[in-house]
C-alpha cells in the first residue's frame, strides 16, 4: 500500500508583520530629516541680499547631511530585508531538506522495471563489496574489528594471505600506502588490491583504510565523490607543517576543496548526522596519524601523489567543513 505523501509545510515568513511598521518608520524620520533641512534652508538663505553663490553654499551645507542621512537609512533598510530573506531561504532550505530526506523512506512503490534494475544494481553493489572484504586478511579483523568478519567460514581458506602464525609483515611503503588509500579502480585493479591488503596486514595503516572507506561511502550516498572533486593543489611544504603541528591558516592551502554544493552537503550532514559526524572526526584523526609517520619517509612527488588520492580529498573536504584549516 502507498503510503501518504509527506507534505511539505511552508516556513512562516520572517518579520511579516514588524517589516512594513519598521520601514514605514524610517521613512518617517526621512521626510522628517528632509523636512527640517527645507526648513533650515529657509532660514539661513536670504534670496534679496545673498547672490547665487552663497545661496548654493547654504544649500549644499543644509541639505548635503539630509542626503547622507537619507542614503544610510535607505540602506539600513536594504540590508534588514537582505537578512530578513536569507533567514527565510534557509528555512525553506532546512524544511524542503527534511521533506527529501523522510520521503527517501517513504517513496511511493517503483514500476516493476525501476526496481528490477534497482535490485540489479544492489546486488551488483553487494557483490563489489563482498569480493573487495575477501581481500581482508584474516589477522586484521581479528585484530581491530572482531565483530566485522562478514565472510563465511567456509571462505577463509580460499583467502591465502598467509598464516596467523607467522610473524607480522613489514608494513606498507610510501608507494603502497598512496596506492591504497587511492583504492583499487575495479575489480581487475591488481595492484590496488595487492597495496590495499599490504595495509590492512599493518595494524597502524588499517584503522584509516577501514575509516576512510566508512567516510567514502557515506559521502557516497549523498552523491559526492572524491573523483569529481578538482581541489587547489596545496604545495608539499604546506603537508609537511600539517605532518609537524601546524594547524589554522598555517596551512589553510590544504583546505582546496571549492565546490559550493558538495561542501553545504557535508556540512549540513556534520550537524545533522551525529553517526556521519564522529566517523569524519575518526577519519581525520587517523589520517593526522598515519600522515605524521608517512612524511618522514615520502619526498615531495610522494607527497603530491599522497595528496592526489581519494582518501586525502576527502580529508580536504572533511577538515575544510570541520574547521580544521581555519582555526
Amino acid at each position: 500500500m502507498a503510503r501518504a505523501p509527506v507534505p511539505i509545510t511552508s516556513p512562516p515568513a520572517p518579520d511579516k508583520a514588524h517589516g512594513p511598521q519598521r520601514s514605514g518608520a524610517l521613512l518617517a524620520a526621512g521626510g522628517l530629516i528632509w523636512v527640517l533641512a527645507a526648513a533650515g534652508f529657509v532660514l539661513l538663505a536670504d534670496f534679496n541680499s545673498m547672490d547665487g553663490t552663497t545661496v548654493t553654499l547654504i544649500a549644499a551645507a543644509v541639505f548635503m547631511p539630509a542626503l547622507l542621512v537619507s542614503a544610510c537609512l535607505y540602506l539600513a533598510a536594504i540590508a534588514r530585508d537582505l537578512r530578513r530573506e536569507a533567514l527565510h531561504l534557509q528555512r525553506s532550505s532546512d524544511d524542503l531538506r527534511r521533506v527529501l530526506s523522510e520521503r527517501k523512506h517513504e517513496a511511493a512503490p517503483l514500476s516493476p522495471v525501476a526496481q528490477s534494475r534497482i535490485d540489479a544494481l544492489s546486488n551488483a553493489q553487494e557483490q563489489t563489496d563482498t569480493r573487495l572484504t575477501l581481500f581482508f586478511s584474516h589477522r586484521a579483523r581479528d585484530q581491530s574489528t572482531p565483530q566485522g568478519a562478514a565472510v563465511a567460514d567456509d571462505a577463509q581458506p580460499a583467502l591465502a594471505l598467509g598464516d596467523i602464525g607467522q610473524s607480522a609483515p613489514a608494513g606498507p611503503t610510501p608507494a603502497e600506502l598512496i596506492r591504497a588509500l587511492h583504492f583499487p579502480e575495479d575489480e581487475n585493479d591488481t595492484e590496488g588490491f595487492d597495496a590495499l591488503r599490504r595495509a590492512l596486514n599493518d595494524t597502524r595503516c588499517a584503522p584509516l583504510i577501514r575509516c576512510a572507506q566508512d567516510v567514502l561511502t557515506r559521502l557516497a550516498q549523498d552523491g559526492i565523490y572524491m573523483d569529481d572533486l578538482r581541489p587547489d593543489r596545496a604545495r608539499p611544504e604546506f603537508w609537511r607543517a600539517f605532518a609537524n603541528g601546524a594547524r589554522g591558516a598555517l596551512i589553510a592551502p590544504l583546505g582546496g576543496i571549492r565546490d559550493r554544493s558538495c561542501l553545504a552537503l557535508t556540512s549540513g550532514r556534520m550537524r545533522n548526522d551525529a553517526d556521519f559526524r564522529q566517523a569524519a572526526h575518526l577519519f581525520l584523526r587517523e589520517f593526522d596519524k598515519v600522515f605524521a609517520d608517512f612524511e618522514k619517509q615520502a619526498d615531495d612527488a610522494q607527497i603530491a601523489a599522497m595528496a592526489d588520492t581519494r582518501s586525502a580529498r576527502a580529508f580536504m573536504l572533511l577538515g575544510r567543513v570541520s574547521g580544521v584549516f581555519s582555526r
